[in-house]
C-alpha cells in the first residue's frame, strides 16, 4: 500500500513564528557584554579569546553578548557553545571601546584542528545569534558535520549579516543544522551569503536535518557551493540539502538577493537543492517551499548544475518495510527555475520510492499550485508569475543528452500552474520538456494556465506513462522545435485536454496507447490525432506578436470568448471570463489558453507608435520620430516620412493588417501633419483603408469589397478629423477572415513637382461604437 501524496504527516510551523521570535528576542537587552580583543584589562577588552568569552557568557545568567572586535586575528578557531540561554556572538567593532561600525569580523578555522569554526549545542530554550561575522576556513574531517557551523539541539540558531564561506566538511560544508526536537530552528536572516563551501558528501552550502529552516528576509543567498559525492556516496544538494530521518524537515526560501536565492551550486543530485532523507520514525516529511517575499523579485534558483540528475531541484522519497518512509515535497510559488543543467531533470528531478515493499512513498513537485503561503508576495499583474526557462539537459562536458527538463519517476505527483497562478515554460533544451514514467494508480501530471513556447526537444515535448491522468488545461503550446513524432505522448494514462491552444503545425499533437481521452474547447493545428473536428477547432490563433514572445490574443482571435466560464486568474494575474462586446460567445465568455483578453480594444496595434521599431506595422518608408508626438504618452513619438527630389506625389509609408472581431460600425481616425503651410509646400498625412469580407490571414486575398481614405492633417500643425470615417460591417458580411488593410500615405499637396514631401502620423485608432481604441497596457 502507499500513503496518499496529499496527506502530509506533519504540518510545518508557520514561518511567521520564527519572525516573531526573532523580533521578540532582538528587543530584549543583553544582561552582559563580553568583549574579545586586545588589550585585555580594566576599561579595555574583557577576554583575549573567543572561547573564554563564550564560557563566561554561559556562566552568566540571562541574555548575553560576546563581541568579537577586529583588534585580534581569529585564526585558527574551533569554538564550542553549549547553552540553554540567549547568546549573541557579533562582530562589527574595530576594538573593545569603539562604536559599532558594521564591518564584519573574520573568524577562520584555517590551519587548525579539523573541526567546525563554531560547534553549537542549543538545548531547549536556547537562542543563539551570529551577527556581522565572516566564518571561513572550517574543515570538519571525514564524514563529519558542519565546516563553518555545526548546530545541534532543540533551540534556535539565527544567523544574519554574515558570510559563511570557504568551509569544508563531510556533510554541510557551510552549515549543518540538526534538530533533536520539534522546536529546533535555523533562521537565515538578512544579508547572509553562504558561498564557496564544499561538502565531500551532501549539502555543500547547508544541510537542514530534522529542523525548520527559513531564509525569507532580504538579500540573503546560497551560491557557488558544491556537494562532491566522493566515491559515489551522497552528492545531494549542492546549495541546500533538506534531510529527514526520525523527525521532519522544512526549508522555506524567499526572494533572496538581486542575483537569486540559490544559484551557481553543483552536486551529483540536486545542484541547487535536494530534498530527501532516510526512513525512520513515524514517516517524516522533507518539504521545500520557495516563494517571493519581496515585491518585484521572484525567488530564483538559477545556474545550478547536477552531474547526474536534478540541476535545479532533486526530490527523492524513500520507502520502507514498515510505515515510516520519507515523503519528500517541493512547492514553488511566484518563483523562477532558470539556466540550470543536468543530464536528466535539468530543472527538476522528482523520484518516488522504487521498490515493491509494503509501504511506498510519493514524491511531489508543484509550482503555483495549492494553498499559497500567507506571507508570499502575490503574482504581479502583466508579468509571468512562475517560470521554468532556459534550462538545458547536458552532461558535464556540455554535450546535449536525451534527458528531460522535468523528469518524474515512479510514484510522483507533478502539478504545474493553477487558476491562481500560471507558469511559463520557455527556452528549455533537452530530450523532452516533461517526462513522467510512473507506475502507480495515482500519479497525475498536470499543466494548468501554462505558456509553453520556444523549447527545443529531440523527442516528444511531453511524455507520460502509467497511472492516473495527463492534464493540459487553460494552456498554450506553440512555437516549440519538436523532433519527436508528437507534441504529447501518453501510454496507459488518461488524457484530458481542455480550454487550450495546441498549435504546432507539421507535428502530430497526440500519440497514445491505453487510457481514455477527453477534450473540450480546443483550438488546434491538428485535430485528427485528437478525435476529429468535434474535438477541436482549427482557427489560426492570432497571437499578438509571437516573434517577440507575445502570445496574448488579438481581439479577432477565435480563441477569445470561446469557452464556458470557470473563474480564476490567468497567467498574468488578470481575471478570466471577461465577456467582450460584439464578440460571439462560442460556448461562453472565457478565452482559451493562459491569457484572458480584458478589453476588445485596441484593434489597431501600436497606433500611438510608442515603440521605436514601429512594431505590428509593415514598414515601407520613414522612421520613428521621438521629437514629435500627438497621441499616447508624452515623448512616445510618431511616424515620420520625408523625401525630396521625387516626381511621385503619393508615398505609402506603412500598413497594418487588421482582422475584425465581429460585425459592427467601425470608426477610423488618427492624427497627422505635413511639411509646409503654403500652396507651394503643403503636404498631407492620409490614412487609406480596404475592407475584405474574406481577406485571409494576410488581409490581401481577393479584391477589396470597399475602400476609402481620409486626410488626417496638413501643414505644420497636428490635425485630427472632427468626424471619424465609419466603416459598417454587417453580420452577413462578417466572417473569421474579414479584415481591414490600413495604409499610411504621405501626399505632396504643393503645386510644384519634384519638391520635398514630409508627413507625420500618430494615434491611429479603430473604434467600435463609442469604445476607445486603446486599453491601457494591451499593446
Amino acid at each position: 500500500m502507499h500513503r496518499c501524496a496529499l496527506t502530509a504527516t506533519t504540518a510545518p510551523r508557520l514561518a511567521a513564528s520564527s519572525a516573531l521570535l526573532y523580533l521578540f528576542a532582538t528587543a530584549s537587552a543583553p544582561a552582559a557584554v563580553f568583549t574579545v580583543g586586545s588589550p585585555v584589562g580594566p576599561g579595555q577588552c574583557t577576554h583575549g579569546t573567543i572561547q573564554s568569552a563564550i564560557n563566561a557568557a554561559e556562566a552568566s545568567a540571562g541574555a548575553d553578548t560576546v563581541r568579537l572586535t577586529r583588534s585580534l586575528t581569529y585564526e585558527p578557531e574551533a569554538n564550542s557553545v553549549t547553552t540553554s540561554q540567549e547568546l549573541t556572538i557579533e562582530g562589527g567593532y574595530a576594538n573593545c571601546t569603539a562604536a559599532f561600525d558594521g564591518t564584519y569580523t573574520i573568524v577562520s578555522g584555517f590551519g587548525g584542528a579539523t573541526e567546525p569554526v563554531f560547534r553549537i549545542t542549543g538545548n531547549s530554550g536556547a537562542l543563539v545569534r551570529l551577527r556581522y561575522l565572516t566564518i571561513s576556513g572550517g574543515d570538519e574531517d571525514g564524514d563529519g558535520k558542519g565546516g563553518g557551523i555545526y548546530f545541534r539541539g532543540n533551540g534556535l540558531l539565527d544567523v544574519s549579516n554574515s558570510n559563511i564561506r570557504q568551509n569544508t566538511a563531510g556533510n554541510g560544508g557551510g552549515i549543518y543544522a540538526e534538530g533533536t526536537g520539534t522546536n529546533a530552528e535555523l533562521v537565515i536572516g538578512a544579508n547572509v551569503n553562504v558561498s564557496s563551501n564544499i561538502a565531500r558528501y551532501n549539502g555543500g552550502g547547508i544541510v537542514a536535518d530534522q529542523i525548520e529552516m527559513t531564509m525569507l528576509t532580504a538579500d540573503s543567498a546560497i551560491f557557488f557551493n558544491e556537494a562532491q559525492g566522493l566515491g559515489g556516496t551522497g552528492g545531494r544538494g549542492g546549495g541546500l540539502y533538506v534531510y529527514s530521518s526520525g523527525l521532519s524537515s522544512y526549508a522555506t526560501i524567499g526572494s533572496g538577493s538581486s542575483l537569486g536565492a540559490i544559484f551557481g551550486n553543483r552536486a551529483l543530485y540536486g545542484g541547487g537543492v535536494a530534498i530527501g532523507g532516510s526512513p525512520s520514525g513515524n514517516g517524516p516529511t522533507s518539504l521545500l517551499k520557495v516563494y517571493a517575499t519581496a515585491a518585484g523579485r521572484p525567488a530564483v534558483l538559477s545556474g545550478n548544475t547536477a552531474s547526474v540528475a536534478g540541476g535545479g531541484i532533486y526530490v527523492r522519497s524513500e520507502d520502507s518495510l514498515t510505515s515510516s518512509g520519507v515523503f519528500s515535497r517541493a512547492q514553488l510559488f511566484n518563483a523562477s527555475l532558470q539556466n540550470n543543467s543536468a543530464p536528466q531533470g535539468a530543472a527538476v528531478q522528482v523520484q518516488g520510492s522504487d521498490t515493491a515493499v509494503l509501504v511506498e512513498e510519493f514524491a511531489e513537485f508543484t509550482f503555483n499550485n495549492g494553498p499559497w503561503p500567507s506571507d508570499a508576495i502575490p503574482c504581479a499583474v502583466d508579468v509571468p508569475c512562475g517560470r521554468i526557462v532556459n534550462n538545458t539537459a547536458e552532461d558535464a562536458n556540455g554535450q546535449a543528452t536525451q534527458g528531460a527538463i522535468i523528469n518524474a519517476e515512479n510514484d510522483t505527483l507533478l502539478r504545474l500552474g493553477s487558476l491562481g497562478g500560471g507558469i511559463a515554460l520557455q527556452g528549455n533544451r533537452g530530450g523532452r520538456l516533461i517526462a513522467a514514467s510512473t507506475g502507480d494508480s495515482y500519479s497525475p501530471v498536470e499543466l494548468r494556465t501554462a505558456l509553453v513556447t520556444g523549447n527545443t526537444v529531440s523527442q516528444q515535448l511531453i511524455q507520460a506513462s502509467g497511472g492516473d491522468v495527463l492534464v493540459v488545461v487553460d494552456s498554450t503550446i506553440t512555437d516549440n522545435l519538436i523532433s519527436g513524432g508528437s507534441v504529447l505522448a501518453a501510454s496507459n494514462k488518461d488524457v484530458r485536454l481542455m480550454r487550450s491552444i495546441l498549435w504546432q503545425p507539421g507535428v502530430s499533437l497526440l500519440s497514445r496507447s491505453g487510457g481514455s481521452l477527453s477534450t473540450g474547447s480546443l483550438d488546434a493545428s491538428d485535430n485528427s490525432s485528437l478525435g476529429g473536428p468535434s474535438a477541436a477547432s482549427t482557427y489560426e490563433p492570432r497571437f499578438i506578436d509571437p516573434g517577440r514572445g507575445d502570445y496574448r490574443l488579438k481581439a479577432s482571435s477565435g480563441a477569445v470568448d470561446a469557452a464556458v466560464a470557470v473563474g480564476g486568474s490567468d497567467t498574468y494575474a488578470r481575471p478570466y471570463d471577461v465577456d467582450l462586446p460584439i464578440k460571439t460567445n462560442f460556448l461562453g465568455p472565457r478565452d482559451l489558453g493562459p491569457f484572458e483578453r480584458q478589453s476588445l480594444l485596441p484593434i489597431v496595434l501600436n497606433g500611438d507608435f510608442d515603440f521605436s521599431d514601429l512594431r505590428y506595422w509593415t514598414l515601407t518608408a520613414g522612421a520613428w520620430d521621438g521629437t514629435e508626438n500627438a497621441a499616447g504618452a508624452t515623448g512616445s513619438g510618431s511616424w515620420k516620412f520625408s523625401t525630396s527630389g521625387q516626381t511621385a506625389v503619393r508615398f505609402t509609408v506603412g500598413q497594418q493588417c487588421v482582422h475584425l472581431p465581429g460585425p459592427g460600425r467601425y470608426r477610423l481616425n488618427g492624427w497627422g501633419k505635413g511639411g509646409g503651410n503654403t500652396v507651394v509646400s503643403r503636404d498631407y498625412a492620409v490614412v487609406a483603408w480596404e475592407f475584405r469580407r474574406a481577406g485571409s490571414e494576410a488581409c490581401t486575398t481577393g479584391a477589396a469589397d470597399r475602400s476609402g481614405e481620409m486626410t488626417l492633417g496638413s501643414g505644420t500643425t497636428w490635425g485630427h478629423p472632427a468626424q471619424p470615417t465609419s466603416i459598417d460591417v454587417s453580420a452577413a458580411e462578417w466572417g473569421y477572415g474579414s479584415s481591414l488593410t490600413l495604409r499610411l500615405i504621405a501626399v505632396d499637396g504643393g503645386v510644384s513637382i519634384g519638391g520635398s514631401v514630409t508627413a507625420w502620423f500618430d494615434g491611429i485608432t479603430l473604434d467600435v461604437d463609442d469604445d476607445l481604441i486603446f486599453a491601457n497596457g494591451f499593446q
